[in-house]
């Protein structure tokens, strides 16, 4: 198991620690203030100590604020912090909460509902006595007989009997036929009033009065159960009176009492009752005009029976009881689809609350490095596909972190292969007065399969070799280490060309597939003779530079090593001069392309060596590779590219010298 590092946790700011601390200070400085108030006066420096406090006050209060929301935003991301705690809130705000505004809403309105009849019970009421009063002013007038049922507090006024309180009656309704609502210095009153003809154009005037009090509020208790409470003459002192605004307009209203409200509260507020408020416009007892300023509240408390009874009669009782069994049953109904409901989400809660968590333990687990972990769920859903998606992504990061994995393994051994295989290449040149020498190896990969290398065979005696094995990689670099081993155990064994070639061809043919082969140069120089002995197999012919005379390759045609099982190949003989250089090549050289997929060629490389004739084998070199990097640009190198140089100056002269090393230089 592959294990990632766990990153160190984020270092917490102290931004919150200085806030606080500047909080109890100001705190601090507050308390202060109110214990040493008496000594900072006596020390007469309570201006600036004042200014201090201010701001220590204001500070007090802002962090207070900020530290409560601070406290108030960790504690919501501590109690929602899991998904199931959120869908649970989504569902009550969703679900649940428009249910409970609905049913607050609807228990509202049907209130207003049973307020606005209840107001209109007590509007009933009143027009039922205004009524009533009129037919015993009626009967009064036409019989001189005072109502039997009428209550003790009813006032009769008759301008024709010429009693002292017909003295009191206000001009306007000894002359007006009346019915309606009255006030006299604040107190409501119930005003009936007839007009009937006493002859010599005389009219008289039957006034009732009846003060809407405490006989009538019981009287109307008595009869239907509604309590009233309003101010009255008696209660004059404890009469409030205050403004409102009605239609944009500020309007004066007297209140039943400063303790009529709490009256109605206290006798009529229940369960089984409806509390509203009656506001009315009362007539001036003494002019006779509505002033609607002064406006008249009472408060009344009924019970819900009387509403039906009131609009659907004596048979309401049975009425309600049927709206009731109705109404039940549709709650009960809806109560068991609502638990139905809610027992769905519930399961659609646990079920997202319980995949989430099983794949937020994945994600741990994956933080960790354990990328072992399956959450195993089936796919019945988006979750279950998500949890599938992550379980099938932890598998592929295992697969691809065991392969990641030994993939750094082989580009490790690669790597020492590499570096192996450039050990392998000679680290300098040939050990000859008079001999420079000059290298380069570039790989296209990390082990290449180009080879080039220096034999000193005696004291006149030097040989070199060069080759490429077909393709690329480290079976190429296998192949190549075992030719490099080869050729070095006959060449110590002094196996002349032809042996040599004939067992590096059976070597190459039985260790490698028939498609592979390998290209290999070998040229020995007899400095005491002057003589150039050069076989090739396949490989790229070296060139010989020579002054006052074109470069020129030195041909010996032959098949590569590994082609065939035999193998035949001749050895060329040339006569080497002072001055001479010996150019090797890889065809990586040659066959470099640039943008355009245009190969340096032949004919660019040829003019190239003709400017290099008096140049060392490390400005030859250079020269060569420069030009291959200029005709290539950014382009990579499609095959190993490798460059041998060696030059003869002054040979002849010393060749009884003993042999010591004048200028050798390998570059890798």
């Amino acid at each position: 198991m592959t294990m990632l590092p766990t990153p160190p946790p984020p270092r917490r700011s102290r931004t919150g620690r200085k806030t606080f601390l500047v909080w109890l200070a100001s705190l601090a400085i507050i308390i202060l203030y109110t214990w040493a108030e008496p000594l900072i006066d006596r020390l007469g420096i309570n201006g600036i100590v004042s200014f201090v406090v201010f701001l220590a006050s204001l500070t007090f209060i802002a962090l207070s604020l900020y530290l409560v929301t601070i406290f108030i935003r960790w504690l919501l991301r501590k109690l929602f912090w899991r998904v199931g705690r959120r869908l649970f809130l989504s569902y009550v705000l969703i679900g649940l909460l428009p249910f409970i505004l609905m049913t607050i809403l609807l228990g509202a309105v049907g209130y207003m509902i049973a307020g606005v009849m209840s107001h209109a019970a007590l509007r009933g009421e009143r027009q039922a006595t205004l009524g009533q009063m009129e037919s015993q002013a009626l009967e009064y007038g036409l019989t001189g007989r005072k109502p039997v049922d009428r209550l003790k507090t009813l006032e009769i006024y008759d301008t024709a009997s010429g009693s002292d309180n017909a003295e009191q009656l206000p001009k306007w309704l000894r002359k007006t036929s009346f019915s309606g609502i009255v006030t006299r210095d604040d107190q409501p009153l119930l005003v009936a009033s007839r007009q009937f003809d006493a002859g010599d154009g005389e009219t008289r005037s039957i006034v009732f009065v009846q003060p809407i009090d405490e006989e009538w509020s019981r009287q109307l208790e008595e009869k239907g159960g509604m309590i009233i409470t309003h101010d009255n003459h008696e209660k004059k002192e404890k009469a409030n009176v205050g403004t409102i605004n009605v239609n944009g307009k500020k309007q004066r209203v007297v209140l039943s009492a400063d303790s009529a409200f709490e009256e109605i509260m206290r006798r009529g507020f229940g369960f089984n009752r409806v509390v509203w408020a009656d506001l009315v416009a009362p007539t001036s007892w003494e002019t006779g005009e509505t002033n609607k300023d002064r406006q008249f509240l009472t408060f009344v408390s009924n019970p819900v029976r009387n509403l039906f009874q009131f609009y659907f009669g004596a048979s309401s009782s049975n009425y309600m009881r049927i709206l009731a069994n109705v109404i039940l049953a549709l709650v009960v109904m809806l109560c068991i689809i609502y638990m139905f409901a809610a027992a769905f989400a519930a399961v659609l809660i646990f079920s997202i609350s319980r995949a989430v968590n099983r794949i937020e333990k994945g994600t741990k687990a994956v933080e960790r490095g354990d990328f072992s972990y399956r959450i195993h769920m089936k796919p019945h859903n988006q979750l279950g596909e998500m949890a599938m998606s992550f379980d099938r992504m932890t598998e592929s990061i295992a697969s691809l972190l065991s392969t990641v994995a030994e993939k750094e393994r082989l580009q490790s051994e690669i790597a020492i292969a590499a570096t192996i295989q450039r050990n392998l290449l000679p680290k300098e040149g040939p050990q000859f007065r008079g001999v420079s020498f000059s290298a380069h190896f570039e790989p296209t990969t990390s082990i290449g399969g180009d080879y080039y290398d220096v034999f000193n065979l005696d004291k006149s005696r030097l040989a070199v070799a060069i080759g490429d094995v077909s393709g690329h990689g480290l079976s190429t670099g296998l192949v190549m280490a075992m030719v490099k081993a080869a050729i070095t155990t006959l060449v110590e064994e002094g196996a002349e060309e032809t042996s040599l070639f004939h067992r590096l061809n059976e070597l190459v043919y039985r260790s490698t597939e028939r498609r592979a082969f390998m290209t290999l140069a070998f040229t020995i120089f007899d400095l005491e003779r002057g003589v150039i002995r050069h076989t090739n197999a396949g490989h790229l012919y070296p060139y010989l530079l020579r002054k006052d005379v074109q470069p020129s390759s030195i041909e010996s045609p032959s098949l590569p090593l590994g082609v065939r099982q035999e193998i035949t190949t001749r050895t060329v003989e040339i006569d080497l001069q002072e001055g001479d250089a010996i150019v090797y090549l890889s065809d990586g050289i040659v066959e470099a392309q640039n943008d355009a997929g245009d190969p340096l060629g032949f004919e660019q490389l040829e003019a190239l060596l003709a400017q290099q004739v008096d140049r060392s084998p490390t400005m030859i070199r250079d020269s060569i590779l420069d030009a291959v990097a200029r005709h290539s640009g950014l382009r990579p190198a499609d095959d190993d590219r490798t460059v041998m140089v060696l030059r003869f100056d002054a040979f002849k002269s010393l060749r009884e010298e003993a042999p010591v090393a004048e200028e050798t230089t390998a570059a890798v």
